[in-house]
């Protein structure tokens, strides 16, 4: 399967796709849930559009299931890390949007993209990459070697 980068022509296709993946329970207890239309998801075109544009720091990998429509994508980012006693490597990875469109999963497309996504973040000086499982995607990311190992704890503004 052709796997390739992705352009900001593509940004509507992925804001699509994320709308989709946010269907997905991101943990266990939750149910899933249909997500609204509204002014996310043009607001998420153009920052996923801006995202494509720095090429140095963000990218998405994508498989087309015909021109102009994506069966599957994977985005990521690279974060500015401090240098430590383990890794002098520039970067951490995290992969923010891994999503197949329901029409075609389970041929291989979602480990295809990140796999490519997890090449492009480990030649780019990553030493650690992290992301956010569906309890549908663990058994995937778990194939891919990843672990929970994280106890990071997180603050939303209300």
């Amino acid at each position: 399967m052709p796997v390739r980068r992705a352009v900001v022509a593509d940004a509507g296709e992925l804001a699509r796709l994320r709308q989709l993946s946010l269907t997905c329970p991101a943990v266990p207890w939750t149910r899933p849930r249909a997500v609204p239309d509204g002014p996310w998801v043009e607001e998420c075109q153009e920052a996923i559009a801006a995202m494509l544009r720095d090429q140095d720091t963000a990218a998405a990998f994508v498989v087309a299931a015909e021109p102009g429509r994506m069966a599957a994508s994977a985005m990521g980012l690279l974060l500015p890390r401090l240098p430590g006693p383990d890794s002098g490597k520039p970067f951490n990875g995290d992969i923010s949007t891994v999503a197949t469109d329901p029409e075609f999963r389970r041929r291989g497309y979602a480990r295809a993209v990140v796999t490519a996504l997890m090449d492009w973040m480990t030649v780019s000086g990553c030493k650690r990459i992290s992301l956010a499982s569906s309890p549908e995607g663990e058994p995937l990311y778990t194939s891919l070697g990843f672990a929970y190992d994280d106890p990071r704890m997180s603050w939303r503004v209300r």
